[in-house]
């Protein structure tokens, strides 16, 4: 069975922005989806987060994995952890790479990163295909923050117009979209 797994953004839950859509598309596609609610996530804490995922019980091996926000951050996370086995595609949606040049609160993000910051060589090891996607103009994380990640994993970034943070307030409460892109690069 195909596998999937879908990693919500700070002070959210599985039922945030389009991730029951997006659950809903995968599972009528045959996916078996893992949708955690994360711990303690108005403080999204990358140590927590994976030893949490880690002790769940999930195969992550060949999985499809996406995440919105922190959640987003935490797909990166989670693919540099020795734990992890190798995925079959990571979707980092609305994702960022550090704390510079954000408005976000330094208090509440300040464990979202780990301190020796990321290894791109871990994560491209641990995912077959990488797809980042973000707004053009996200007012939450910086696109120009997504695209460097992107660059220094030679990895592609789809860019949507007008998209805002991809999430409910930017009008994505669905988001068929972020299906098509999987299905038209044979991802899904």
């Amino acid at each position: 069975m195909k596998k999937a797994v879908l990693l919500h953004g700070t002070d959210g839950s599985p039922k945030s922005a389009w991730l029951p859509d997006v659950q809903a598309a995968l599972e009528t596609r045959g996916y078996e989806v893992f949708a955690p609610l994360l711990p303690n996530n108005h403080t999204p804490n990358y140590a927590v987060y994976n030893d949490f995922l880690f002790a769940s019980g999930w195969d992550f091996k060949d999985n499809l994995v996406i995440g919105h926000s922190s959640g987003a951050v935490s797909v990166l996370n989670l693919l540099m952890d020795s734990r992890c086995p190798v995925v079959a595609t990571a979707v980092p949606v609305g994702v960022w790479a550090h704390m510079d040049d954000t408005e976000l609160d330094r208090t509440q993000f300040k464990d979202t990163f780990p301190p020796q910051g990321f290894d791109f060589a871990a994560i491209n090891a641990k995912a077959q295909a990488i797809i980042f996607v973000h707004g053009d103009n996200d007012p939450y994380c910086p696109l120009g923050q997504a695209q460097w990640l992107a660059q220094q994993l030679d990895r592609e970034i789809v860019i949507i117009p007008g998209a805002g943070h991809l999430n409910r307030d930017a009008g994505y409460g669905t988001f068929p979209g972020l299906i098509k892109i999987l299905e038209e690069r044979g991802r899904l």
